[in-house]
């Protein structure tokens, strides 16, 4: 398996092989194309000259000629030359051998199109159309292009070479490359192992750049800040929590160590046995209460429809059993259809919203409790208002927080985990919830969580 280093020099390496060899082959191509142009012109030109000397300037016959060009010292390798009358009957050449075949149907295509390339073997052959005041002439030049093939050997050589030199040095200059492009992430690898529990306030230094490290830097810390809340809360609630289960477990175990001091009438175990009934029962409630906030993002896997209607009536009438509160329940005209009290969510963590906020405005009131259920635009408002003590301003912003309790509330039972669990629930719900309160006047509790059409 192959670290980033390796892999970016080999990617480097296969990019400019790549390129390499599309260049070397229009390098090549483009070369091969201009030799053989350039050999047919040659060709072309003494195809030219030759039938010019031999129709055109009358001292000149097919003897002289053969003479003029066996005495050229500038022939090409293999050349032969032949020229042909309206007949198609050999009036000249010096194609001793008849080496180069030309049938019919060749004479056609060149008297047809005028020039005509084709290769024999290794021979390159071009016929020519020669048209004078009288007669048309074909003309039939060929040769070895051998200088020619010479330089495209040499050049097909020297573009391997060069290729097989520049894979070494790119290959060289990639891993060098890949090594500085690289140090800054085998810094920031070393930085980030330095950081463990312990040191969970250490940071990455972001410096002054704004390239893609300082924003992996940036990111970095913004995460170690996320883990630092999270692990900070995680202690503060297990502090929190282990603290509140001390108490209610330290009372029981008082008032069973006090029964058992002595022998006491039957009236007096009845007010023990009620009073560590009640300590249990609180018991009961902050442990389903924190099991329920320890694994609630796994409910979000079991949502199915609920009617927020029944869970009202349900709270309502357990909680009648427990507070002498009046508890009012008012359902908005504006549902007139059963379909928009259908919420997507957990019954049991809705049933769990109502009752703990329900439960606090009995707690905190001994006056008549409103609970309002309405319909605003998408979203279900459940509106739960008492006349109770009311939280203080400052306690207000604190008031979700875990274990966080109100300066006015000592002497009430409770935990604090009540509302935080409520936040948690709604959030998911995909829900909002706002509260309102005045000290001696009273709390309002506003809920909206978005109906569903089913």
């Amino acid at each position: 398996m192959m670290n980033i280093k390796q892999t970016l020099t080999v990617r480097f390496i296969l990019v400019f092989t790549v390129l390499w060899i599309a260049g070397a082959l229009t390098i090549y191509w483009s070369f091969a194309d201009f030799r053989k142009e350039e050999f047919y012109q040659r060709l072309h030109t003494k195809a030219i000259t030759a039938a010019k000397l031999l129709i055109e300037v009358e001292e000149v016959d097919a003897l002289l000629l053969k003479k003029i060009e066996s005495a050229n010292t500038f022939k090409l390798p293999g050349e032969r030359l032949t020229i042909y009358d309206f007949n198609n009957e050999e009036i000249f050449t010096t194609d001793s051998e008849d080496s180069i075949i030309v049938d019919i149907d060749r004479f056609n295509d060149i008297r047809i199109n005028g020039d005509v390339q084709w290769k024999q073997g290794e021979i390159e052959v071009l016929g020519i159309l020669y048209t004078d005041q009288f007669d048309r002439f074909v003309v039939i030049s060929s040769g070895q292009d051998t200088f020619g093939y010479r330089k495209l050997d040499y050049l097909s050589n020297v573009l391997a070479l060069v290729f097989v030199l520049a894979v070494f040095l790119i290959a060289i200059a990639a891993r060098i490359y890949a090594g500085k492009a690289l140090k800054p992430f085998a810094q920031v690898i070393e930085e980030v192992g330095q950081i463990g529990v312990d040191n969970l306030s250490q940071r990455l230094d972001e410096g002054k750049g704004k390239d893609e490290i300082a924003r992996l830097r940036g990111t970095f810390n913004k995460m170690l800040g996320r883990l630092q809340a999270a692990f900070d809360s995680q202690k503060s609630f297990i502090a929190n929590a282990s603290h509140e289960l001390r108490t209610p477990m330290t009372s029981i175990l008082s008032q069973v160590d006090v029964i058992l001091l002595k022998e006491r009438e039957s009236e007096e175990y009845i007010h023990s046995l009620s009073s560590i009934k009640e300590d249990v029962r609180e018991l009961a409630v902050l442990a389903e209460r924190l099991l329920l906030l320890a694994r609630i993002d796994a409910f979000k896997e079991t949502f199915v429809p609920v009617r927020l209607d029944s869970l009202i009536w349900q709270a309502t009438s357990d909680l009648s059993k427990q507070f002498s509160n009046q508890i009012v329940v008012d359902l908005s005209p504006d549902i007139d259809d059963e379909r928009f009290l259908m919420i997507q969510g957990s019954e049991q963590l809705l049933r769990s919203v109502v009752v703990n906020v329900l439960e606090n405005a009995c707690k905190y009131s001994d006056n008549e409790v409103r609970v309002t259920l309405s319909l605003e635009q998408s979203e279900l408002v459940l509106t739960i208002a008492d006349e109770g003590i009311g939280i203080d301003d400052n306690d207000l912003a604190h008031i979700s927080e875990p274990f966080f309790r109100g300066t006015n509330t000592q002497g009430f039972s409770g935990s604090g985990i009540g509302l935080n669990l409520v936040k948690k629930i709604i959030d998911i719900h995909d829900g909002q919830y706002f509260i309102r309160s005045s000290i001696g006047i009273g709390t309002s509790v506003k809920i909206f969580l978005p109906y569903k059409h089913f």
